[in-house]
């Protein structure tokens, strides 16, 4: 079996990037991935296996939702007030200060949204789903040793 080596936005074996790749992102599922382009796999550790790793707890946190919501609301009001002071005093408009006026109310709303959804329980229902895809893809004993081998600490059940 090929070790299976980790990805640093591009495949390992034969170099073409990972489409959608952003290293500062994060996901539930499984970390490990087939290149599109070379069918070789490789390790992304911006996946977590549920069943393995327990979620991040402001995954489960209302708080992560409105505080990006403030974030949005503080950009809405300094880009907006900026775009209406110019428009006031100056008769024209900045353009990308519009367009971050718009982008800030989609922040805050997504804020808004994730906050709704943590505090109805649905984020939870989600990550549940996850973790049963998660607890059947372990099932396979041969991907639970790939985990294993790769440093994973994969409970003892599951090997």
């Amino acid at each position: 079996m090929a070790q299976i080596k980790p990805t640093n936005g591009n495949c390992p074996d034969c170099g073409k990037p990972i489409s959608g790749y952003n290293a500062s992102s994060r996901d539930y599922g499984s970390p490990i991935k087939t290149c599109k382009c070379c069918g070789q796999q490789y390790l992304d550790r911006r996946y977590i296996e549920l069943a393995v790793e327990p979620p991040d707890p402001s995954d489960l946190s209302a708080a992560t939702g409105l505080k990006m919501a403030l974030i949005g609301l503080g950009m809405f009001a300094v880009s907006g007030g900026f775009t209406l002071f110019t428009i006031h005093f100056r008769g024209y408009y900045y353009r990308k200060m519009a367009f971050v006026a718009i982008a800030s109310i989609v922040v805050m709303l997504f804020g808004i949204i994730d906050s709704i959804r943590t505090k109805t329980g649905a984020k939870q229902k989600s990550l549940d789903k996850k973790r049963e895809a998660s607890e059947q893809r372990l099932m396979d004993r041969a991907y639970a040793q790939q985990l294993a081998d790769l440093g994973y600490n994969v409970p003892d059940k599951y090997l």
